[in-house]
């Protein structure tokens, strides 16, 4: 029962997004935001559901009292960075209400008309927002090579782990550190926007313009990674790197060497189109061939899966409209993946 901390949590996010979500209806009805924050509040849900399972779904000899210390360091974690939080929205939420000089200086109408006078749309700006969700990308594969090399040298069988177990265990600490951290900032912007610390309110100048009346898309992205976590490795890694690599490379290229619109009214390019596609083909292929032995398949299934996903992602970066290509990539290009293996 010690995994019921973070899926309190998870289910906590969820029910707590979704309430925002109908006491804010008409507006997010007027701005089209309704079904892609819907969307959240459900992976919030479904993260919440199959945390129990994640530790243990690819490594089954894992004893009871080993996943039990897992299941336990991950709530203390969460509790302790949940605590730490709830602590600094309070202490500003006192010192804003006690000072009405502070609480306006903290008006968030004041800081989104002070964000669209300073908002730059560049490939400089893209690269740093490009680079944080490649960082998220990274941990993966950093976690994973960590948890082979341990594997190998015999390691982890002195802690009764493999390499999926302890991978996906670090994995799952730091991503899912990662999203408690942004929704609870995210939830206190939109509501109670005094209440968020300066160095909090620093973030958030590097956001889309898109993003100031919502959640920003680094946390639907990683949620949509869980479902993978069931997967094996190398889908799980393809759709972190479809979603995070092959985007990055069809914005970057859009935006530098794109002359011609993907459609009308759209900022989207044929360039940057086409750059997805390919990105996305060469990724599954490059990662299939990388982790062959956690998947061993044959050419034909690989090049089958590659079509399937590069099809995919360009369908979602074609048509996309109401809910966010952070949200539909991964889950569709990796079910897509999926699909092909499992026939």
């Amino acid at each position: 029962m010690f995994y019921l901390p973070t899926s309190i949590i998870l289910i906590g996010y969820s029910i707590i997004t979704l309430v925002y979500i109908i006491s804010n209806w008409k507006e997010k009805v007027e701005k089209g935001l309704v079904a892609n924050e819907i969307a959240i509040g459900l992976l919030f849900l479904i993260a919440g559901v199959l945390f129990p399972f994640m530790y243990q779904f690819h490594s089954v000899l894992i004893p009871l009292e080993t996943l039990n210390f897992l299941w336990l360091f991950t709530s203390i974690f969460f509790l302790i960075e949940m605590g730490i939080w709830s602590l600094t929205l309070i202490y500003n939420a006192i010192i804003s209400k006690r000072d009405p000089k502070i609480m306006a200086e903290r008006d968030y109408s004041k800081y989104r008309e002070d964000f669209n006078r300073n908002w730059t749309d560049d490939l400089k700006s893209e690269y740093g927002r490009k680079v944080l969700h490649l960082f998220t990308c990274s941990i993966i594969f950093i976690f994973w090579s960590l948890g082979t090399i341990l594997d190998n040298f015999g390691i982890l069988d002195n802690f009764n782990l493999d390499n999926y177990s302890f991978s996906y265990w670090l994995t799952i600490l730091i991503g899912f550190g990662f999203i408690f951290m942004f929704q609870i900032a995210d939830l206190a912007r939109l509501t109670k926007f005094y209440m968020l610390p300066k160095w909090a309110r620093k973030w958030y100048f590097s956001m889309r313009q898109e993003e100031l009346e919502t959640f920003l898309a680094s946390t639907p992205l990683v949620l949509s990674f869980v479902p993978f976590i069931f997967a094996p490795f190398p889908i799980f890694a393809a759709v972190a790197l479809i979603t995070t690599g092959a985007d990055a490379m069809a914005c970057v290229i859009g935006k530098k060497y794109g002359k011609h619109a993907l459609r009308k009214n759209s900022k989207k390019t044929i360039e940057g189109f086409i750059a997805g596609g390919i990105s996305t083909f060469l990724i599954v292929i490059i990662i299939m061939n990388l982790y062959y032995t956690w998947m061993p398949v044959g050419i034909i299934k690989i090049f089958l899966m590659a079509v399937t996903a590069t099809i995919i992602f360009l369908l979602i970066d074609m048509f996309a409209k109401f809910i966010s290509d952070n949200i539909l990539n991964p889950i569709l290009t990796g079910l897509g993946m999926w699909l092909i293996y499992l026939l």
